[in-house]
């Protein structure tokens, strides 16, 4: 099964039926679910790290005295906040109540100082050698920025900012999510996707992001979220969309890489309902459109299978809670593990040329998809039906009816309404034109691979050479 890809394809959510957990339940009782489900995937943990060889020197795990820090500094922190988080239960129920305070106060005090070297500023922007300024002077008019994810330093963020510049040729601000070690990110996320909660870094992202879409300036913005990263750009965006038009918003693209997000938004342009007044029952048509009418014109997701932060978030989210929303593809390395950024995300998926022109024969941008039909009609099927009312009939298209407990409601009463799912114009439904393609022939990201753009006129699919040109 390792190397081969699996494609879920965006959701289209025609009728807006989608929502977020933390919309439908209460927090208390999804916090308690939330950690249920992080319980159940903690055996993938050492996956986390997993495969250790690293393939250059921007890899997390290579052997410099700078990675040397951060990973002693994270070690340390691991152990102690484990055996802080196994003693607490027993302190509380043992020591008085102000004894427990002052523990509890102490030990977050030193977890605070051991976690302060690995801190630096908010914001960061990539390192740039000649080359790739010159390719990222012809984008003046864009923004890229990435958030980094959970048990990463400064030094980590600079390093994959600088790597993000260096695939793509764009200048690329960082900012910064701030770790305390593995355990406490971990709760942090469970406090950030059960309770909407906007941590600083929340906040950070959306004070910075917010006056570049403003900006009439700038043409285009590409936000990248790696692991919790996933989750603030998640919420970040919550925000904007209830604040920002569509014009601003519309310049957006996302990408996330090992997402531990539960939900990502993106609203319909407009519902494709359409009803026919000459009909003597409410003839009501839903048109699953493959082109999606979204607000944020590209969202994609990428994930390792046995890495087990998306197998919390992103995969978690798309494939087991179907009623969810949850925006845009997802591209997914079956088999694969690894969390790291740089290591086994980007060295993965968008290597650097190298000037081994066979080693990047089969690469992940190359291989077949396979295709995860049966799951994205499911995720369209569901959400479809819960928003229709009682005495609804579904006709679809091949004259086959189909009689509901609920449906949409008109003037008149529902009885004897009939709602029909148009097919797309090459007669498939949902994801199917996705069938014997590649992921480079899916992808959006990699069109900026080697300081190229999506919009140039003859983009060719073909792997880079090791002078980062794309071959004719």
């Amino acid at each position: 099964m390792a190397g081969r890809i699996k494609y879920i394809p965006p959701q289209m959510d025609p009728l807006a039926g989608t929502s977020t957990r933390a919309a439908r339940q209460n927090p208390l009782r999804l916090l308690m679910q939330d950690t249920g489900v992080l319980i159940t995937v903690l055996p993938y943990l050492p996956n986390v790290i997993l495969p250790l060889k690293a393939k250059d020197k921007s890899a997390e795990l290579h052997l410099s005295l700078a990675n040397l820090r951060d990973i002693i500094l994270q070690c340390w922190l691991f152990l102690m906040e484990t055996v802080l988080l196994t003693l607490a239960v027993p302190a509380l129920l043992i020591l008085p109540g102000s004894v427990s305070i002052v523990a509890a106060a102490l030990s977050c005090m030193v977890i605070y100082l051991l976690a302060l070297p690995s801190q630096g500023p908010r914001i960061a922007y990539s390192n740039m050698d000649d080359g790739t300024r010159v390719l990222a002077e012809q984008y003046k008019n864009e923004r890229w920025l990435f958030v980094n994810g959970i048990a990463t330093g400064h030094a980590g963020l600079q390093r994959n900012i600088d790597r993000i510049s260096q695939t793509f040729g764009r200048a690329v601000i960082g900012i910064h999510n701030v770790t305390y070690g593995l355990p406490a990110d971990l709760l942090e996320c469970l406090v950030q996707r059960c309770l909407s909660f906007k941590t600083m870094d929340v906040r950070v992202t959306y004070a910075y992001l917010k006056p570049i879409l403003i900006d009439p300036t700038v043409t285009k913005v590409v936000l990248i979220g790696h692991s919790q990263g996933g989750i603030i750009v998640s919420l970040a965006i919550d925000q904007l969309l209830t604040e920002l038009p569509a014009s601003c918003l519309c310049k957006l693209e996302i990408y996330t890489f090992g997402s531990a997000a539960s939900h990502f938004s993106n609203p319909l342009l407009s519902i494709p309902l359409k009803a026919d007044p000459s009909s003597s029952t409410s003839n009501i048509q839903v048109d699953f459109s493959p082109i999606a009418k979204h607000l944020i014109p590209h969202i994609e997701h990428y994930a390792n299978e046995q890495d087990m932060v998306p197998r919390w978030g992103v995969l978690h989210s798309v494939c087991d809670i179907l009623r969810n929303r949850y925006a845009g593809s997802v591209f997914v390395r079956l088999g694969a593990s690894g969390h790291l950024f740089n290591q086994h995300y980007m060295d993965s998926m968008f290597p650097l040329p190298t000037k081994d022109r066979s080693s990047l024969v089969e690469s992940f941008l190359d291989r077949i998809v396979t295709l995860d039909r049966k799951l994205g009609i499911g995720r369209e099927v569901s959400q479809t039906f819960d928003i229709l009312r009682k005495e609804t009939t579904l006709e679809f298209g091949n004259g086959q009816e189909m009689q509901l407990g609920s449906g949409i409601a008109n003037g008149t009463g529902a009885a004897g309404a009939i709602m029909t799912f148009a097919r797309t114009e090459s007669g498939r439904l949902m994801g199917e034109e996705a069938r014997g393609k590649t992921v480079r022939e899916l992808s959006r990201l990699w069109r900026y691979q080697g300081g190229r753009s999506p919009e140039d006129s003859q983009l060719p699919l073909k792997s880079p050479t090791s002078k980062g040109r794309y071959l004719k």
